[in-house]
């Protein structure tokens, strides 16, 4: 279908449908639809891009090419091999992997592991180096090995579907996930670059989720380029405007890009996640899309900590959960400020597993230091944690594991 053709199917349709019956577009004009579509071609990666992230490369050749992340069929992506030069005091960081695709093991790699580790780059711990992982920290410390199966850029949903797929294979009795703030939102997102755009490391598609929030709807869907092969559809123009110009996402960004927080728009948003307009509190137009997307966004979240609970009840697990926060909201949280996920710490409070907010270890711990908050974060904060940031998450985290463990760990026995 040539663009001039799909241009005008999208124009003339009065409605796309999805989920139950939900109207994703209504009444879209010519000139709107026409800035989607010059917005998705903007974002479309380049060949060099697409061979590099779907090339099957030894570790060696990854090491030399340094991207660190390379294509998965229903994960979206996983890690390679590499070095980067993003470390504390300019210095270059060192990425390996075990076969399983876990994080390299340092700290009693060749003994039986009980604990698993899953979540995002705050996992996986982007800019350290293999050894300066909070898992390693810990493991040297409890004198048994913790395995690291954070992947940067990963939702919380994708951080589900790993559990499954390695549990399925490698399965542990402890199970840790790490929820960082950005990847409710990832929930959501199709094709990561509509959200953040074309420089994002991992901005492929992903599996996801589309949300109801008030019919409470949560649908699965499946990552939409499942080969490696497919991945080449990107750079196909009609196939990405066929695909993405009725997502949700693409809505709500190009609203944001264009300043456009009209009621109509608004209204429009609201039916597309099913957050009612009621339910919109905050005082200014822009924040009251923000927070429909935040709702949407933790409604999601609360649907997948639900799937998880019930995996690791059926296969008779244990589960600990730990919220971690970039600078910015960790930065909120010490001056007191509204925390934008309450809605979803309230929910976790009666859980019967522990559940561990880090915002609170780092309020203790600025309430007890001498300097500024600025020179507080800068010590743990480098975009990501500093090995100091991580050996503070460790520290952090150490009573609450050993807690947690049954036979304690060889130290604490």
């Amino acid at each position: 279908m040539d663009r001039r053709h799909m241009l005008g199917r999208l124009v003339c349709s009065t409605s796309a449908v999805w989920l139950n019956g939900s109207r994703l577009l209504c009444g879209a004009d010519e000139r709107r639809m026409s800035v989607a579509l010059a917005y998705l071609r903007s974002i479309m990666p380049t060949p060099e891009r697409v061979a590099q992230f779907t090339e099957t490369m030894s570790a060696e050749e990854s090491r030399r090419r340094s991207n660190g992340w390379t294509y998965h069929e229903s994960l979206g992506w996983v890690h390679c091999s590499a070095v980067h030069s993003n470390g504390v005091d300019g210095s270059r960081t060192f990425y390996d992997y075990e076969i399983d695709g876990a994080r390299q093991a340092i700290h009693s790699a060749n003994s039986s592991c009980r604990i698993h580790c899953y979540g995002d780059s705050f996992t996986h711990c982007d800019q350290v180096s293999d050894g300066e992982t909070w898992e390693e920290y810990l493991a040297a410390h409890l004198q048994e090995p913790i395995r690291n199966y954070g992947v940067g850029g990963y939702s919380v949903y994708q951080a589900y579907r790993r559990i499954l797929e390695v549990e399925e294979q490698h399965s542990a009795e402890y199970i840790v996930l790490n929820i960082y703030d950005d990847d409710h939102y990832r929930n959501l997102d199709a094709w990561r670059s509509i959200r953040v755009g074309a420089n994002s490391q991992c901005g492929f598609t992903l599996p996801h989720l589309r949300v109801n929030v008030e019919q409470d709807q949560c649908e699965e869907r499946e990552n939409s380029l499942n080969t490696r092969e497919s991945v080449r559809q990107l750079l196909d123009e009609d196939f990405v405007y066929q695909t993405f110009a009725d997502d949700p996402i693409l809505n709500l960004t190009l609203a944001n890009r264009a300043g456009d927080f009209s009621r109509e728009s608004i209204s429009s948003l609201s039916q597309i996640f099913g957050v009612p307009e009621t339910k919109l509190n905050a005082e200014h137009p822009e924040a009251q899309i923000r927070q429909l997307h935040t709702e949407a966004a933790l409604f999601a979240t609360r649907k997948i900590v639900g799937w998880t609970e019930e995996f690791i009840k059926k296969q008779n697990k244990k589960l600990l959960l730990i919220l971690t926060f970039g600078e910015g909201n960790m930065a909120s949280a010490l001056a007191g400020h509204t925390r934008f996920d309450s809605s979803f710490t309230d929910w976790l409070r009666d859980k019967p597993y522990p559940v561990i907010d880090m915002r609170d270890a780092f309020q203790a711990a600025y309430q007890e230091s001498n300097t500024d908050m600025s020179t507080f974060l800068k010590r743990y904060y480098n975009g990501h944690h500093t090995p100091a940031g991580n050996f503070f998450f460790a520290w952090s985290l150490k009573d609450h594991i050993i807690d947690w463990l049954n036979p304690k760990p060889n130290p604490y026995r």
